[in-house]
């Protein structure tokens, strides 16, 4: 049987070549093939956190040996892909954020509702067992937006296999193992009112200590020649601040619009002296599925970076 020192060098092989199964390369799926639900898919109410299936043990623990990146100055939100093929990203953004703000004890994390399982904008109170350990949710953040009317799905385990919480999860706990997490859930339905609407319920309910993250995969389903050219219009948006564009963009070019409307509402109110255009993006790494010798007709992209 190989000892765990020839297993790692197998998993390092693989995060390389991308050779390992990917649990996160799910089909587009429209939102009106879909029906949102009205009861819960799991009638259980146990509260066990949700399986660590989300990323292979091996590749999970040579990814501990990619490096950080130098953020240059407070970061108070960021953006980080959930398509695990590029788990080596993932780990360099949380490493990344520890370096610079190793004080945070709870990460708002917005994800797409890719199932379409939610109401709009959901809830999980569920925690998440990883590799590192489990994640607790803030149960002072989640009731408090319980109480302001945003839908709950815990008792239904609604998001039991949406990747785009449960992929960032691992690396979140190997670098915060203290920290608690408040998922929400935005379906692609969502309007721009109730994201700006929780932009602004965020910011007066996130202290010091937390900060806010976006789940999202950039550029989806186009070939190689076209990919490319989305991913600068993107890095443009995010140069310029321009979230107008980002909130309205679709899967051509980020699979979680929405999620740039939250933060542009997020980022107007969080400081009643800094306005939008005071804040600034930092670009941390700029990669695609190409990078890890997947098919070139079926392109996925990743930007991940920060905003302070």
């Amino acid at each position: 049987m190989p000892d765990l020192k020839h297993l790692s060098l197998i998993a390092l092989v693989c995060l390389s070549a991308g050779c390992l199964e990917n649990r996160s390369q799910t089909p587009i799926v429209s939102v009106n093939s879909i029906p949102r639900l009205t009861v819960p898919i799991n009638q259980s109410l146990q509260a066990e956190p949700i399986g660590g299936g989300f990323v292979d043990p091996a590749r999970f623990l040579v990814s501990d040996f990619v490096e950080h990146k130098i953020i240059t100055s407070k970061p108070v939100a960021g953006v980080v892909n959930h398509h695990i093929l590029a788990m080596d990203l993932l780990a360099e953004f949380f490493k990344s954020i520890k370096q610079s703000r190793s004080d945070i004890k709870t990460f708002v994390i917005l994800s797409p509702d890719h199932f379409s399982r939610g109401h709009g904008i959901s809830l999980s109170n569920l925690g998440y067992s990883t590799p590192a350990g489990t994640v607790l949710t803030n149960g002072d953040y989640f009731q408090s937006l319980k109480d302001l009317g945003y839908a709950d799905g815990t008792s239904g385990r609604l998001f039991e296999d949406e990747h785009g919480v449960g992929a960032l999860v691992p690396f979140l706990a190997r670098e915060f193992p203290d920290a608690g997490i408040v998922p929400i859930f935005l379906r692609s339905d969502v309007s721009l009112k109730q994201a700006h609407k929780l932009g602004q319920d965020l910011s007066l309910l996130m202290s010091g200590n937390s900060m806010l993250i976006i789940s999202s995969d950039m550029s989806h389903a186009l070939d190689s020649s076209k990919a490319p050219a989305r991913d600068r219009q993107t890095l443009e948006w995010l140069e310029r601040m321009d979230f107008d564009y980002l909130k309205k963009a679709t899967d051509a070019n980020t699979d979680s619009g929405a999620s740039f409307a939250v933060l542009a509402a997020y980022l107007a109110d969080l400081d009643p002296e800094k306005q939008i255009s005071d804040y600034a993006f930092q670009l941390l790494s700029h990669k695609s599925s190409l990078d890890y010798n997947q098919d070139p007709g079926n392109v996925t992209t990743y930007i991940t970076g920060v905003w302070h």
